[in-house]
């Protein structure tokens, strides 16, 4: 489905000066982080996580509100902390970007992604750059989200894990952007490695830059 370009594709795509936005989205679990970091590698462009950027910020937030400083449904984090840290995921984002620096953004987007107003916005303010708008979603089931999520054992996931079937009855599985996209197989029972799945999409988006 990918073509391959090669190293020579990609250091001419860095010195022509082209600059793109790749939004990396999916459920918890699904794989997003390790999928930012491995476009990262292979194409040397700025990985920008949410909960690298906001986490602590978040947590404070919560404590101070009263709330659970590691649930992400209630809607003191929905009402007042989710937007924030968006907020500074994008506005980190644009900075990046106007520097002429392209960006990886990594965070859930679950909202985002399933809104074309957003995605159009976006999309005319990357237009306004000079850069590209790509969207790769990080696809996964329920039992592999799981297995990861126990796996890093984060303080964050408590909920998720302790409530799960509350959980995965609010989420819809088969959400996908709105906007074009590229889908990444991360299952446990995938057909190709997470890493070959990144490194074909890297080297489509730098041959086509």
């Amino acid at each position: 489905m990918y073509e391959t370009s090669g190293a020579d594709s990609m250091t001419t795509a860095l010195r022509a000066g082209q600059i793109t936005l790749a939004v990396v989205a999916g459920y918890a679990g699904s794989g997003k982080s390790e999928a930012g970091k491995l476009l990262a590698s292979a194409t040397g462009w700025a990985v920008l996580d949410k909960d690298t950027i906001s986490r602590p910020m978040t947590e404070s937030l919560l404590r101070a509100l009263g709330g659970d400083a590691d649930d992400r449904h209630s809607p003191t984090y929905l009402e007042h902390a989710r937007p924030l840290e968006y907020a500074c995921l994008m506005k980190t984002v644009w900075e990046n970007l106007e520097c002429g620096t392209s960006v990886i953004a990594v965070a859930p987007f679950l909202a985002e992604s399933a809104d074309a107003q957003w995605a159009a916005r976006v999309a005319r303010r990357c237009g306004r750059m000079g850069a590209r708008f790509e969207t790769l979603w990080v696809d996964s089931d329920l039992e592999s989200m799981r297995d990861r999520l126990i796996s890093r054992n984060a303080s964050r996931d408590t909920w998720k894990l302790t409530h799960w079937p509350t959980y995965t009855g609010a989420i819809d599985i088969g959400l996908r952007p709105v906007a074009s996209h590229h889908v990444i197989d991360n299952r446990i029972g995938a057909s190709r490695p997470l890493a070959e799945q990144v490194e074909s999409i890297a080297q489509r988006l730098l041959a086509d830059s």
